[in-house]
């Protein structure tokens, strides 16, 4: 098997970064599974041991595995993260059955799936969120932007700002798209068979690139939200400009141009990872708790579609959800929300 550094210093395929980084994550899960259970048979594979699994992942102290021997693993996770290891396992062990057909088939013990957080921003936290992301800062004891003392508004430093860039760009996309971070990271501004784009003459989102494999999160392509709109049209000639001026600097070739609508103001180059520094920062100055995290944006935008009274069949399927996930998960927004039977208390029947 292959060690962390191997995994770390293999070559990767320049055309296909997305796939080797899937794989490399995928191996390095492996990796941590093969720490506990490397010795082990599919048939002592009991409920029990997935409990000591998870205990050992936690750093929870556990009899089992001391009287195994088991040394403590470096490093705690959660329960979530040592659920996920268990679905690689369970995986794994189908993917074999399904091949070599085993005798008997383990079933694989996960602990109880954490409730899925759904925070999402008032209209007034997403005015402070995208206001932080371009550089203001929110007095939270008196309730508006902080200011100097000759009464203009506080900004941070222009090298802040300028990191903020590519932030800025992902919450504006992130609340009127109802996109994840990955589908946003990856977005592209000219039609691509292997990566979301935008159409801009048709306005319409195309969230998942023609070659692309469909996955259980669905991306359909979708009408870009009005709100959205000038701000793609302003950045898109921004970025013409910023080519331009990056060829005449030698930094990019002839014809060269900048590919992503998400990208760092230093090169023009696409964000090499999911966005925490900034993201950290525009938090702290738009007075918004750690709970609000970067899914808040997708979990904003289906909540503000229910409170606007939109039919579900239109905004499920300008989500990439079903009706039934959206009525679950949401539902209880929309103005309909068991209006019927919530009046029917205030009719006068019979007693």
């Amino acid at each position: 098997m292959l060690t962390a550094y191997e995994i770390s210093k293999r070559p990767k395929d320049k055309k296909d970064e997305r796939v080797w980084a899937q794989h490399d994550l995928l191996l390095i899960r492996l990796l941590d599974l093969n720490g506990f259970f490397g010795d082990k048979t599919v048939s002592k594979l009991k409920a029990q041991l997935c409990r000591d699994f998870v205990d050992w992942s936690t750093g929870t102290p556990n009899e089992n595995n001391r009287q195994a021997g088991i040394k403590p693993r470096q490093g705690k996770v959660s329960d979530q993260t040592a659920r996920r290891r268990l679905e690689d396992l369970r995986a794994a062990i189908n993917a074999y059955h399904a091949e070599h057909t085993l005798s008997v088939v383990p079933k694989i013990t996960l602990p109880p799936k954490a409730e899925g957080r759904h925070r999402w921003l008032t209209r007034n936290e997403a005015a402070r969120l995208l206001g932080a992301a371009i550089g203001y800062v929110w007095d939270s004891e008196r309730g508006s932007w902080k200011r100097k003392e000759d009464g203009k508004l506080l900004r941070r430093e222009r090298r802040i700002i300028r990191r903020r860039y590519p932030a800025a760009r992902f919450c504006l996309i992130g609340i009127y798209s109802a996109r994840r971070e990955e589908t946003v990271r990856r977005t592209q501004w000219l039609p691509t068979t292997t990566h979301p784009w935008m159409n801009l003459d048709a306005m319409i989102y195309q969230g998942k690139g023609a070659l692309e494999r469909s996955t259980k999160k669905r991306r359909p392509p979708a009408k870009i939200a009005s709100r959205l709109r000038p701000h793609l049209i302003r950045w898109r000639k921004l970025d013409q400009t910023r080519s331009a001026e990056l060829r005449a600097a030698g930094v990019f070739e002839n014809g060269e141009q900048i590919r992503f609508v998400v990208n760092r103001i230093t090169d023009g180059q696409p964000l090499s990872g999911k966005i925490r520094s900034a993201w950290e920062g525009i938090l702290q100055d738009a007075g918004l708790g750690e709970d609000v995290v970067r899914h808040s944006l997708r979990h904003t935008a289906a909540t503000w579609l229910m409170q606007a009274g939109v039919d579900m069949w239109e905004a499920a399927g300008w989500l990439g959800m079903t009706v039934e996930q959206l009525e679950a998960n949401y539902g209880h927004h929309h103005p309909d929300f068991q209006e019927e039977v919530a009046e029917a208390f205030g009719s006068r029947g019979r007693a």
